[in-house]
């Protein structure tokens, strides 16, 4: 069967969709369910046509069950799914005008670029605050703790980070050696340079041991500044296709980096997301075949990618963070050899023009749905919802009369007081208040009324017996089931409740990390 790039970039966005809830298993009926749809859509035909199937199983999930308690990557893909099936509408009801599917891809391809960097620049935009680049709270020093821990991990006594140089310098030496050339490789040149990768796997460790402790404050500030780089401005940068083929190397790189603690169903999103500035001489690359040498069968590259994630979504399940990150990067490098092979030829190469995001094709009003997302990643700077925003692991704070961002330390644009209307949790029992998926400690902390009130109608269809001291509006107030209490009791969610997510607020200090 031909993969078209329309179907090819729905098997890494259906991909991202599955990996999304495959990554705990919370939900393992419709987890399993959405991988046998996906099993049966790929099996018949991915196409406009069978593709929205996909489509509204996953998103009328995110949004009846889960919203508005979603992951920032979460409203993307809800945001993207419901643009697909718009523009996917669209083009069959114009069908004289977009009568493949691929002319379909091309349709939408120009708001799913624009989608991407808006989610950039946004998040970049929101770090631009005081406590990002300081080195004691910053988001950038827990997530090079986060890659140190992995890094000091063994394996049958092996550290994990030589097994992760070893592997990255493998992949590197098989690239340049399978450059077109009129003469084969020596099979000893291949022996020298493998022996050097070990050998440099080998030493990775002990060098990495004796850095001293004073240069990691340092390098969180470069990282801060790095990150920031990459997401504001690069994110700006992606508009100009002379700019995209570097921009999209580093991010990759960076999201094959994040996958390692645990952000795979991102790095998932980002490959269907990034895809889409790849030239198409390059995407046909990509819709080649390959040879399984254990089975002696060819398969599509796509379908071996969609393969090796429903692995890393069961591997994920079953806690192997790590594993499942090898998983998912192995199926990205499967799916992008012949571009890598390309690129490193001697000659000749495709050229790589970019991908303009103007083609004639894309009426303006599909454009709506950026600037949908530019409304929701704003909410935090206008006084609503600060979860969910693209201000994840940014240490951007909000709440009150000044933020700690660069720009709008005056909280200029803030119009609403949700955030000001706060609880302060003085006694709760954490363990007990536990109610869902990811919720954090309570004690010690503020919140927004409207999300304490969230916590006690989850408490209330839980049967949960809840007893707190809190204070509110200067009044100290203690009861010993907050759920019955006529103050506080919460029997139905209101509209506030349904749209609105709010991280904890921290009472005083440099604002620590939070996602």
């Amino acid at each position: 069967m031909t993969t078209t790039r329309f179907s090819a970039f729905a098997a890494l966005f259906m991909t991202a969709l599955f990996l999304e809830p495959a990554e705990k298993w919370h939900y393992p009926v419709f987890t399993t369910a959405l991988l046998l749809l996906g099993v049966v859509v790929v099996a018949v035909g991915l196409t406009r046509r069978t593709l929205p199937l996909f489509l509204i199983a996953a998103t009328g999930h995110f949004l009846l069950v889960e919203f508005p308690d979603v992951a920032n990557h979460i409203i993307v893909e809800i945001c993207s799914s419901l643009l697909l099936l718009v523009g996917i509408a669209y083009s069959l009801v114009r069908r004289e005008r977009f009568p493949t599917d691929d002319d379909c891809f091309e349709l939408v391809r120009p708001v799913l670029q624009a989608s991407m960097i808006l989610v950039y620049v946004l998040a970049g935009f929101a770090k631009l605050n005081t406590d990002f680049i300081n080195p004691e709270v910053s988001c950038v020093g827990s997530m090079i703790h986060d890659l140190a821990r992995v890094a000091k991990g063994q394996e049958l006594g092996v550290p994990y980070a030589a097994l992760l140089v070893a592997g990255a310098g493998m992949v590197v030496v098989a690239l340049v050696f399978t450059r077109r050339g009129k003469r084969a490789v020596p099979s000893t040149v291949w022996a020298g340079a493998m022996g050097l990768v070990l050998l440099l796997a080998v030493l990775a460790i002990p060098l990495a041991s004796r850095i001293p402790s004073t240069a990691a404050p340092l390098a969180v500030m470069v990282m801060a500044g790095v990150v920031i780089l990459w997401e504001f401005v690069g994110g700006l940068l992606l508009i100009v296709p002379r700019f995209q083929g570097p921009l999209l190397a580093f991010s990759w790189t960076m999201h094959a980096t994040l996958s390692l603690i645990g952000f795979v169903h991102f790095g998932a999103l980002a490959v269907a997301m990034l895809f889409t500035f790849v030239p198409n001489q390059y995407l046909d690359l990509m819709a080649g075949h390959l040879r399984v040498p254990i089975v002696g069968r060819t398969i599509s590259r796509v379908h071996a990618y969609l393969g090796v994630n429903v692995l890393t979504g069961i591997v994920s399940g079953l806690g192997s963070r790590l594993v499942a990150a090898a998983l998912f990067n192995v199926s990205v490098l499967i799916l992008t050899w012949p571009i890598l092979r390309a690129l490193v030829a001697q000659a000749p190469r495709p050229a790589w023009p970019g991908v303009s995001l103007r083609n004639g094709v894309t009426p303006v009003w599909l454009f709506a749905f950026p600037v949908l997302l530019l409304l929701h990643g704003l909410t935090s700077y206008v006084g609503l919802r600060t979860a969910g925003n693209f201000t994840m692991f940014s240490n951007l704070r909000t709440e009150g009369p000044r933020s700690n961002h660069f720009l709008l330390g005056r909280n200029p644009l803030k119009v609403w007081g949700y955030q000001e209307d706060l609880v302060r949790v003085i006694r709760i029992d954490d363990s007990l208040a536990a109610v869902g998926l990811d919720y954090k400690p309570l004690q010690g902390y503020q919140l927004p009324v409207v999300e304490f009130r969230k916590r006690i109608h989850a408490w209330t269809k839980a049967g949960k017996t809840i007893p707190v001291t809190l204070e509110y509006h200067g009044q100290v107030q203690e009861t010993e089931n907050i759920v019955d209490d006529p103050r506080w009791r919460t029997s139905a969610r209101n509209w506030e409740m349904r749209l609105m997510d709010f991280r904890v607020v921290q009472p005083e200090g440099p604002n620590r990390c939070r996602w």
